[in-house]
């Protein structure tokens, strides 16, 4: 796993770094701003910036090659495009990578910087140029990932490491079928439709929520299919003051996919309308819903997952790929031999 943490300068990345390496059983700490040291330095310099992105994943490589799989790295992204070009250097270690913005009140920072400087002239820029990076990271924000957000205005940073520890080991926990996620469902279609207005083509209930009888997490999984996957950029902000927050990991290639509420009680994923993806989601849950034998191998799968990979949601979520796979393969058999009949 690797764990990117952002944030303005003097918020405490560093230290909430090292809290959170303590809860890995074998882990290593990439310190950016340390790892970035070099002189002559210049903070917009595109090949120092390169420079130092491949010098934090040859430091990755090389800690997973003598037994270290698990990392934090923490540095400044200002847009969503720096934080998306480290995270697919990565990628090639862990697929397993996640990001969090840490963010402050105005009052609690200075408060926090006049801690740590004594400088009046340090202390001045320090207070400057963190007025200007919330500034870029909030406006950046609006359009693409920086992170996870995690107010740490009233957190220390071993709070702030078990508020992100806590959002990496969520529970995966099943209920029986509930039919008021139905319900669920359109009232946050309803409000969805109207966020996004004409870019959403189509929304769909998809995910075990959307399959009376099958057991589920409580999230209420949707479909948003939009006519090209580049709409989705437009869809962050309108999306955003519906509390749903956009995740940018870098295997998402042909969807976008946004998460909301803490814990969690709805994704959404946005499709280009007829992709395989938009075809794929909507088949595997129209062949869970068509078939009752299916739906009882699934619900035992997820059952002997979710025990074995409690706190471990990517796992957990893996490990069903053979089986929505098989899933897929007979759903489209039986299309065939349907298609032949007509």
């Amino acid at each position: 796993m690797i764990v990117i943490i952002n944030g303005p300068l003097g918020i405490g990345k560093t230290e909430t770094s090292w809290h959170l390496l303590r809860r890995f059983e074998r882990a290593a700490m990439l310190d950016g701003d340390y790892i970035g040291a070099v002189q002559p330095f210049e903070i917009y310099d595109d090949a120092r910036v390169e420079y130092l992105y491949q010098t934090i994943h040859h430091a990755a490589a090389w800690h997973e090659a003598h037994g270290y799989h698990d990392f934090v790295v923490n540095y400044v992204f200002e847009t969503p495009e720096t934080l998306a070009r480290l995270r697919h250097l990565l990628s090639d270690l862990d697929d397993e990578i996640y990001a969090f913005r840490l963010v402050c009140d105005e009052a609690e920072m200075e408060r926090r910087i006049h801690g740590r400087s004594t400088d009046p002239q340090d202390l001045a820029w320090e207070l400057s140029r963190f007025r200007e990076l919330i500034a870029i990271q909030n406006a950046n924000a609006a359009r693409g990932d920086l992170g996870f957000v995690v107010d740490t205005t009233h957190l220390s940073a071993s709070e702030a490491a078990d508020a992100i520890w806590q959002n990496l080991r969520e529970a995966v926990t099943l209920l029986p079928y509930d039919p008021h996620w139905a319900e669920a469902f359109i009232a946050e279609r309803d409000k969805i439709a109207a966020a996004l207005g004409d870019l959403a083509v189509e929304i769909h209930h998809i995910g075990s929520t959307a399959v009376p009888g099958l057991p589920a997490k409580p999230v209420i999984d949707l479909l948003v299919a939009v006519r090209h996957l580049d709409n989705a950029a437009a869809c962050i902000p309108p999306l955003e003051t519906l509390g749903y927050k956009f995740i940018d990991y870098p295997q998402n290639v042909d969807r976008r996919f946004f998460r909301k509420g803490l814990p969690r009680t709805h994704h959404l994923h946005i499709v280009a309308l007829d992709s395989v993806s938009y075809r794929q989601h909507l088949d595997f849950r129209d062949a869970l819903r068509a078939d009752a034998g299916l739906r009882q191998r699934y619900a035992a799968l997820k059952d002997e997952l979710a025990a074995r990979y409690k706190n471990e949601r990517a796992k957990y979520s893996e490990s069903k790929t053979a089986f929505i796979a098989e899933a897929l393969a007979l759903w489209q058999k039986h299309a065939r031999v349907e298609n032949s009949k007509m």
